[in-house]
């Protein structure tokens, strides 16, 4: 039988404890994940305690384990990562640890307390049936290791995301209303919606611009016609379907020991906590996404989308295909598919190639009609400068800031205010020249690349720094 199988399985990953495990993972090399062996107690004093960091943004501490217990977890974790998809047809390479990191999303993604919680998104791009070990009814058994790491910067850039959007939602309506003349107001009244183009270094096989997508949908359809497939509909159908199978034995076996979750058991999807996008004040806006990355990690994410979680997510493929109307050639109006998000090939560690790619994002717009009132860009950082060579994190700050410069002086971005911002950085990453996690050093390394710092704040582990920054006019 599968579930006594995948039982045992759940039952070794809860036992960090275990002090003869022997298995051999196959991790990176230290000397290819930059700044590790500098990791010490010398530079730590000025990061945040994983408690502080942890209430910072809303999350619960990681577990106060020795470091012995976070080594054989870790070890445990990457043993396991061929076995759990050895079934997989997908089969998608673990570059620099992409593929770790979605499973630690997907724990998290699954707890319903949790400010990351994503209502099953990443756990739709795992493999059928080994999933089942990170589960929403067994998630909350897992010591709060290694994903509860990666759930605080995943916390954190959301919440920024939220902020950052926010802002740009109310700069964009306060100079719509504050238009001086008839006919500047009137202008703004014909143009397109605000387009936020959201562009991701290092992807990897994250779903936060899925995420951001999928909860827009949610919000416009909560309040509709509840007859119709909405996306709110078709997931609350989906957890009906979850409810009615807690009725099996092991699930009431895995709910009998759990008494901090009785409050989630609630047949609704809004019962939950809900994710930071919940906190978006207007969804009036056009969402284009980017993510570059590897080729191969580019080539497996596509698979994972088209072949997994458009097909478990059906809701979400003709949004994401949905492109411009055009006219054909018999002068009807047709949709052209677009890609959402679009992947794109790229290797950070050459700088001139990487600048042709962005330049071609932020520089390129397709649209006649669009012009420099109506887009502005969200550059994000998640856990890849820590594998870049030694100068390269500081040389793309600075050439991401550059880019963004030149696309307001060839009227593709910006905003009809000008102490406006012209893009934004969030960033939860492995920064150069702050060996801990001193704001002073931060603001510093910012300003010295083109941005203006918003937010900082530290958290322990290799991608210790957070923060937010601006380029403006």
């Amino acid at each position: 039988m599968i579930q006594p199988t995948l039982l045992s399985i759940s039952i070794l990953l809860l036992l960090p404890h275990v002090h003869s495990l022997s298995i051999t993972p196959t991790t990176q090399s230290s000397n290819i994940i930059r700044g590790s062996n500098k990791y010490g107690t010398n530079n730590n004093f000025t990061i945040l305690t994983p408690s502080d960091a942890a209430q910072k943004v809303g999350v619960l501490p990681t577990k106060n384990a020795t470091k012995g217990e976070w080594q054989r977890a870790w070890k445990l974790h990457r043993g396991l990562m061929k076995p759990l998809h050895l079934m997989d047809g997908c089969r998608p390479k673990d570059s620099k640890l992409a593929l770790a990191c979605l499973w630690w999303k997907a724990l998290a993604g699954n707890d319903k307390s949790s400010p990351v919680h994503d209502y099953s998104l990443s756990y739709d791009l795992l493999p059928p049936i080994t999933r089942w070990i990170v589960s929403s009814r067994v998630c909350r058994f897992y010591p709060r290791l290694h994903h509860a790491n990666v759930e605080i910067r995943t916390a954190y850039l959301d919440k920024a995301l939220t902020n950052i959007i926010n802002t740009i939602m109310n700069d964009y309506n306060t100079a719509a209303a504050s238009s001086s003349t008839q006919q500047q107001h009137q202008s703004m009244q014909k143009k397109k919606k605000k387009k936020i183009r959201l562009v991701v270094m290092g992807g990897g096989y994250d779903t936060r611009s899925i995420k951001l997508l999928e909860q827009s949908l949610l919000m416009q359809s909560v309040g509709g016609d509840t007859a119709t497939s909405t996306p709110y509909n078709l997931l609350q159908r989906r957890h009906g379907r979850s409810q009615r199978r807690r009725r099996r034995w092991y699930h009431r076996l895995l709910r009998r020991n759990n008494n901090r979750h009785n409050n989630n058991d609630d047949d609704s999807i809004t019962s939950s906590a809900g994710n930071a996008f919940i906190n978006i004040t207007n969804t009036n806006y056009n969402l284009e996404a980017y993510e570059l990355d590897l080729p191969e990690v580019v080539t497996a994410k596509r698979k994972l989308l088209l072949q997994r979680l458009f097909r478990r997510r059906p809701w979400l493929q003709q949004r994401t295909t949905a492109g411009r109307m055009n006219t054909n050639d018999n002068g009807q109006e047709e949709e052209e598919e677009k890609e959402y998000p679009i992947l794109m090939e790229a290797n950070f560690n050459d700088l001139n190639a990487t600048r042709k790619v962005l330049e071609g994002i932020l520089l390129n717009n397709d649209d006649e009609s669009e012009n420099e009132e109506d887009v502005t860009n969200i550059v994000l950082f998640e856990g890849v400068m820590i594998y870049l060579d030694e100068g390269i994190p500081h040389a793309l700050l600075e050439l991401c800031s550059d880019v963004l410069k030149k696309s307001r002086s060839s009227g593709r971005s910006g905003s009809s205010s000008t102490t406006a911002a012209l893009g934004y950085l969030c960033f939860a990453d492995r920064l150069e020249n702050i060996p801990g996690g001193d704001e002073d050093a931060a603001q510093l390394e910012m300003e010295c690349t083109g941005w203006e710092l918003v937010d900082f704040l530290s958290k322990p582990g290799l991608a210790r720094h957070m923060g937010v920054a601006r380029v403006v006019v």
